[in-house]
């Protein structure tokens, strides 16, 4: 037993029915195989001795009927036994008074026993018979043969003689050695079949469970609606969809009702919150910063605000799970939601971020992406030492943005689970170092809603490396008006780039060219403007009177950062 739960341990159902139905069947065929065998020899032998027994009998009565019409013993055996191609031998002892001292003669053979001596010493009386058995027999030819004797007493005109006949075992032997190849490679080949024809019906009888199985995998806890299909029998795999379902209709239940609650609970702390948050500006307008009741302010302020990001976060994670988030399909310019964390002012601390990034644009819901940025550069910042790195770069059709810290790192056997809800580290756990753990799982689902992946390894300042992959796409083409990168001159007739296929393009806006902006088109700022005062452009711009700049027609490189 214990061996048949470990081969179904490593092999299978499938494995093991085939292997115990081979099993079963090499068992049964092997006893029934080798009960043939002995049954089909003792069959044999038996008729060989009935065989004997009909031979010896037939050429006793031959000598007891006379033919001779001699009344002679002798001669009548030789007559009966003379020209027969069996082996035959009469016997007699003429000396039946003195049992002491026999004197047993052979006074008939058959030819191919000629003179050779008694095939055996048995001597019966009138009636009897007897089996004597196999022998190793001598032909008048001086060839050996194994035989079956049997021996039936007579007693004509007097005389007890003992016919013994004599049948050849060879056909029993050949008959018997055939019965055994054939059942040695019949049985082989019966249980192949047997196990083969059995792995193949339980696959089908488990084909409803593999279906199952596969159902049951590809559900997420995303949505718990749907069901296995139960099969039309209404046996224990049609049982064990039946209890599987209820039992996904009662996960599901739970599911729905966990998720209105996280809902409903973050929706409804947001109102007092908000009044709580209120109120506390107002005790804080009323005392001085440093004061005791200052600080106790800014203390619960600052509590304030961590609760409502926790708020925020879980309305975020009960709206991704009830129906997805669902983003907006926006061009973003990654790169400058990456720059935006440069000298981002945070209430964590910590380094300050070093931004390298490559223009690369994305599709999704730019609030989402500031959002994963944000909440992975807050999480480099809260664990680094002194650096921490942000890139992002372009790599085949995707967006790779990576944050890179060099502080403690993430164990490789927590990486798999860091962005699961509320998992903090041991290391984090703490309130001053760790947040809610809210933050990954948040830029998880993020991420997963606009298609990338994101991932946790090793940097190589010594740290943490978080790297986000998204969808990229083609940067559009600059207008026609615009000026090229460097100021230079545009080819074609009036300035304009020609078409692939060489005709020029030509501006036809209604409102006609834009004219190009100068390299410095903004005023001085810091000179007062009032309203309804005239100004001289030339005091406002040494280079002259601004163009008007239509919206549309600077390009990306010409706008002030933000």
């Amino acid at each position: 037993m214990l061996g048949l739960r470990w081969l179904r341990a490593r092999t299978g159902v499938r494995v093991v029915s085939a292997l115990a139905a081979a099993a079963a069947v090499t068992v049964v065929l092997v006893v029934a195989g080798f009960s043939l065998v002995l049954l089909l020899d003792r069959s044999l032998q038996t008729q060989l001795d009935d065989a004997g027994v009909q031979q010896a009998t037939q050429v006793g009565q031959r000598i007891a009927a006379n033919f001779t019409a001699s009344g002679n013993v002798r001669d009548n055996a030789l007559d009966a036994t003379g020209k027969r191609t069996d082996l035959v031998q009469v016997v007699t002892d003429y000396n039946d008074d003195d049992p002491d001292d026999p004197d047993i003669q052979i006074i008939a053979a058959s030819d191919p026993l000629g003179s050779m001596p008694r095939m055996s010493e048995v001597l019966l009386d009138q009636g009897e018979t007897q089996v004597v058995g196999p022998r190793q027999v001598q032909l008048a030819d001086g060839t050996v043969e194994e035989v079956e004797v049997v021996a039936v007493g007579f007693q004509p005109f007097g005389r007890t003689i003992t016919v013994l006949a004599a049948q050849p075992l060879e056909p029993v032997h050949k008959a018997v050695d055939t019965v055994t190849a054939m059942v040695s490679i019949g049985v082989p080949i019966l249980v192949l079949v047997t196990g083969f024809v059995t792995y193949l019906f339980s696959g089908r009888a488990l084909r409803p469970v593999e279906r199952m199985r596969r159902h049951v995998a590809s559900l997420t806890d995303r949505d718990l609606s749907r069901r296995v299909p139960e099969p039309a029998t209404q046996d224990e795999i049609g049982r064990l969809a039946a209890t599987m379902n209820q039992m996904l209709g009662r996960l599901e239940g739970a599911q729905t009702n966990q998720r209105r609650f996280v809902a409903d609970a973050s929706h409804e702390l947001r109102s007092p919150l908000a009044t709580i948050s209120s109120g506390l500006e107002l005790i804080a307008a009323a005392h001085h910063p440093d004061s005791p009741d200052g600080l106790t302010v800014r203390s619960m302020r600052t509590e304030a605000d961590r609760l409502s990001r926790l708020i925020d976060g879980l309305l975020l994670l009960a709206r991704a799970d009830e129906r997805g988030l669902q983003p907006r399909r926006d061009d973003i310019d990654l790169d400058e939601v990456v720059e935006a964390e440069r000298g981002r002012p945070s209430d964590i601390g910590g380094a300050q971020p070093e931004v390298r990034a490559e223009p690369v644009r994305v599709v999704g819901d730019r609030g989402q992406l500031v959002r994963v940025v944000r909440n992975l550069v807050d999480n480099a910042r809260r664990h680094a030492s002194s650096r921490v790195l942000v890139t992002l770069r372009q790599e085949g059709g995707l967006a790779v943005v990576e944050v890179a810290d060099d502080g403690p790192g993430v164990p490789a056997e927590e990486r798999a689970r860091i962005f699961e809800r509320f998992v903090r580290l041991d290391a984090a756990r703490a309130r001053s170092d760790g947040g809610a753990g809210l933050g990954l799982a948040i830029v998880a689902e993020v991420v997963a809603a606009h298609g990338g992946t994101v991932e946790v390894g090793e940097s190589a300042l010594g740290g943490a490396l978080f790297r986000v992959s998204l969808p990229a796409t083609a940067a559009p083409a600059p207008d026609s008006g615009e000026a090229g990168p460097a100021g230079g001159d545009r080819t074609g007739p009036g300035g304009d780039a020609p078409r692939p296929d060489g005709s020029p393009l030509c501006d036809d806006r209604p409102t006609g060219p834009t004219p190009a902006v100068p390299a410095d088109p903004w005023p001085d700022l810091t000179t007062p403007i009032r309203l309804g005062e005239a100004h001289s452009p030339a005091d406002e711009n040494p280079t002259g009177p601004l163009p008007v700049v239509r919206p549309g027609s600077l390009s990306r490189s010409d706008q002030v950062p933000r």
